[in-house]
C-alpha cells in the first residue's frame, strides 16, 4: 500500500510543478496574499495527472502495481467525462508505438495547456507560443517524463 501512495503522491507533484509553471498568478497583491490558484492552474492539474499516470504506466513492468495505477487513471479519466478503459487502453498503445514517449507524454501535455489557457484567459494560444509556454515549462516536462520514467523503472 505504502507504495501505491509514494506513486499517487509523485505523480500529483509532478501534475502541480507543471501546472504552477505555465500558469502565473494575477496580481502582485496575489503574491504576497498568496491568495488562491490562479484557475488556469486549477484546470491544468487533473488532465495533467491523467496523462502522467498514462505515461507513467507505459513504463512500469510491475504488474500488480500497473493494475492499480491504470484503475486511478481510468477513474480520473471519468471524473474528467472520459471513457475511463477506452483512455486507457488508447494511451497506451500510443506509448507503446512511439519511437519517443517522453516527446509525446510532453506534446500531450502542450496540447493540454494550450487549450486549457484558451479557454481559461480567452486568449488565443496558436501553436507554441513563447509567452505563454516558456522554455520553463518545457524543461519541465522533460524533467517530469525522466523522473517518471525512472520511477517506473525502478519499482
Amino acid at each position: 500500500m505504502h507504495r501505491e501512495q509514494d506513486i499517487a503522491t509523485m505523480l500529483s507533484d509532478i501534475a502541480t510543478e507543471i501546472s504552477q509553471t505555465c500558469s502565473t498568478r494575477n496580481s502582485v497583491l496575489n503574491v504576497y496574499m498568496g491568495t488562491g490558484l490562479p484557475q488556469l492552474q486549477l484546470d491544468l492539474f487533473k488532465p495533467i495527472l491523467l496523462e502522467n499516470y498514462a505515461y507513467f504506466c507505459s513504463h512500469l513492468n510491475n504488474e500488480n502495481l500497473l493494475n492499480l495505477s491504470q484503475l486511478e487513471m481510468e477513474d480520473i479519466a471519468s471524473s474528467l467525462e472520459l471513457q475511463g478503459k477506452a483512455f486507457q487502453q488508447a494511451r497506451a498503445q500510443e506509448y507503446a508505438g512511439a519511437k519517443d514517449a517522453a516527446d509525446l507524454y510532453a506534446k500531450y501535455c502542450m496540447f493540454i495547456i494550450r487549450n486549457k489557457a484558451n479557454a481559461t484567459s480567452g486568449d488565443t494560444l496558436e501553436e507554441f507560443d513563447h509567452k505563454k509556454l516558456s522554455s520553463n515549462t518545457l524543461l519541465t516536462l522533460q524533467l517530469s517524463a525522466q523522473r517518471m520514467r525512472e520511477a517506473a523503472e525502478a519499482v
